[in-house]
């Protein structure tokens, strides 16, 4: 009896789903064959000044504080704009009673991190995107939803939070055209991993259908966080001396000039030569 004979081709579907695992496994991959070089990069980093030495630990997902009882949320956003932005968030979180983790991945943000971080939160380095590490953060902190900031998806991330159940939501949802576009030409893995999270509230229309495009399954518009972010506390007396400062050091630049200042072969200073 003559066997039936395969198909010609796959369903389209199938391939799909075949070629974002077997990128998204690459992926996984390479962060593990890396991670011996870890070290060394945060360590060179450190001494640029691009990472803090004495917590290099959280970034292979070793935690510095301990877990509080109750729940926790986790938001992560990137750098000094993404964190200021989350700040009045984060305060309405911990207001009722949700100890929230923020990870940053910038020194300058997790200074800003200190200083404006309410009682009820906690700050910690974000974990480097590796299954290892994002496991060992996840293991300590055991958050029961996650936040990302704006455009912030690392993939070993998102999987494992999947994995363990987490919700996962988008704030300030932003996609350029450029990231939006690059996303596209792996269409098949930007839905493997954008379909996953739940929620992204969305900075604008345009943002919102780059979101839905990916695999959002569900995107609102909320606008732009950053636009209802309090500016920081000022120091009355410090801005006072600043401007203070500015006036005498412009003064100082128009005497200097007047003074020093030459034309053609007159040598003299430019107020001798008025006199």
């Amino acid at each position: 009896m003559r066997r039936p004979r395969a198909p010609a081709a796959w369903p389209t579907a199938v391939m799909t789903s075949l070629g974002a695992a077997a990128a998204l496994g690459g992926y996984r991959l390479v962060g593990f064959l890396a991670r011996p070089l870890a070290p060394l990069l945060l360590s060179w980093r450190a001494g640029k000044g691009k990472e803090d030495r004495d917590r290099l630990g959280e970034r292979y997902g070793r935690a510095s504080r301990e877990r509080p009882p109750g729940r926790v949320v986790w938001i992560h956003a990137a750098s000094v704009g993404e964190t200021n932005s989350v700040i009045p968030l984060i305060e309405r979180i911990v207001a009722t009673g949700i100890t929230v983790v923020l990870t940053t991945v910038t020194v300058t943000a997790a200074a800003i991190s200190a200083e404006r971080l309410p009682a009820g939160a906690i700050h910690q380095y974000s974990p480097i995107d590796t299954a290892a590490w994002v496991k060992a953060f996840l293991g300590h902190w055991r958050p029961d939803c996650a936040i990302f900031v704006e455009s912030e998806i690392w993939p070993q991330t998102v999987l494992t939070l999947s994995a363990a159940g987490v919700p996962q939501l988008v704030v300030n949802g932003r996609l350029s055209p450029r990231s939006f576009a690059g996303w596209q030409r792996h269409a098949s893995v930007a839905y493997a991993l954008f379909s996953r999270i739940g929620l992204c509230l969305a900075q604008s229309e345009r943002d919102a259908g780059h979101y839905r495009a990916l695999g959002v399954p569900e995107v609102r518009v909320t606008g732009n966080l950053k636009f209802d972010t309090p500016p920081p506390a000022v120091d009355a007396a410090a801005l006072a001396y600043y401007r203070y400062e500015r006036i005498i050091g412009d003064f100082a630049a128009t005497a200097d000039a007047l003074l020093v200042a030459e034309a053609g072969d007159d040598r003299r200073p430019v107020v001798e030569r008025l006199l």
